[in-house]
């Protein structure tokens, strides 16, 4: 989702949360953030981790995404969106900031 004027990251997140997976966030801390050139557009990227105690998320907006699913983490769909890798790396690895450039772009499949 996209920040609107005058929300914080942490309401943005909370918000989008709500509105494409149904789910009301709770305790959030911040993940990580992302620099990134692809798709045509350049995106700055802030993940956050956050609770959403016993809640199953579903697709509330079933019009903009085509399937939804659980996966193991040694085997996720592919291609898989930039922000989603460093947001998986980053709690693998504690790395808070990936500064985008081409040559440190993980290779997702795309």
């Amino acid at each position: 989702g996209h920040l609107e004027w005058e929300e914080s990251l942490e309401d943005c997140a909370r918000r989008e949360a709500l509105e494409e997976l149904g789910v009301t966030v709770g305790e959030m801390r911040f993940l990580c953030i992302s620099n990134i050139l692809a798709y045509g557009k350049h995106y700055v990227d802030v993940e956050f981790l956050g609770d959403i105690g016993s809640q199953e998320p579903r697709l509330a907006e079933p019009e903009a995404f085509s399937e939804s699913g659980w996966f193991p983490l040694d085997d996720l769909p592919q291609p898989l969106f930039q922000a989603v890798w460093y947001a998986l790396d980053s709690l693998r690895t504690a790395c808070y900031y990936y500064p985008g450039s081409p040559s440190s772009a993980p290779d997702t499949g795309q």
